[in-house]
């Protein structure tokens, strides 16, 4: 019996000497764990329709520009990708608003196609409504510009280059946001 209590006691001994003797294993510590963020998830078809929108940004940006028919396929390819991106809600925000930005310049840049001074106007003033909804600040620009003229058509007034550039602008800058949420400046370190 001695024995056997000698024994348990040896057992429950080592036990806890074992236990306690291990060193626990530090854990990977980053830098600054307040600014540490999981990557977002960005899927394959969001990180397309964003690398399409920075190849618009170019042609659009490029000395001779993009050609209306070029710029309708580029847009119909893009709005296919674009309904199938999930991801970082943000950068599918970003990209969804630019989108939707060039559809409205593609829109705006039709109506040259339609015949006749009437049609053009209302054609173009009609695009307009939907800019300055999206766009108030172009709103307020193409206002000024056209303050104290007598124009039927508010579009009469503006430059139809000028008015693409602006909206082309506002798609630009969505671009921007959406390529820097998937593609972030490498952080500095202090």
């Amino acid at each position: 019996m001695y024995l056997l209590k000698l024994a348990l006691t040896f057992t429950t001994a080592t036990l806890l000497l074992s236990c306690t003797s291990q060193f626990p294993i530090p854990l990977a510590r980053s830098e600054d764990t307040s600014a540490s963020h999981p990557p977002p998830l960005i899927s394959n078809s969001l990180k397309a329709a964003i690398e399409e929108l920075r190849v618009m940004k170019i042609k659009i940006e490029e000395p001779e520009g993009i050609s209306f028919k070029e710029y309708g396929e580029d847009l119909v390819d893009l709005a296919d990708i674009t309904k199938n991106a999930t991801g970082d809600p943000k950068a599918l925000a970003a990209t969804k608003s630019a989108v939707a930005g060039h559809q409205l310049a593609l829109q705006f840049w039709r109506c040259d196609r339609v015949d006749g001074y009437e049609a053009l106007y209302q054609c173009r003033d009609k695009v307009l409504k939907r800019v300055f909804v999206k766009y108030p600040d172009i709103a307020a620009q193409a206002n000024a510009a056209v303050a104290g003229e007598k124009v039927s058509y508010i579009s009469a007034g503006l430059e139809k280059d000028s008015v693409l550039q602006a909206i082309w602008q506002k798609a630009i800058a969505d671009t921007d946001v959406a390529v820097r949420i998937v593609n972030p400046p490498p952080l500095q370190k202090k």
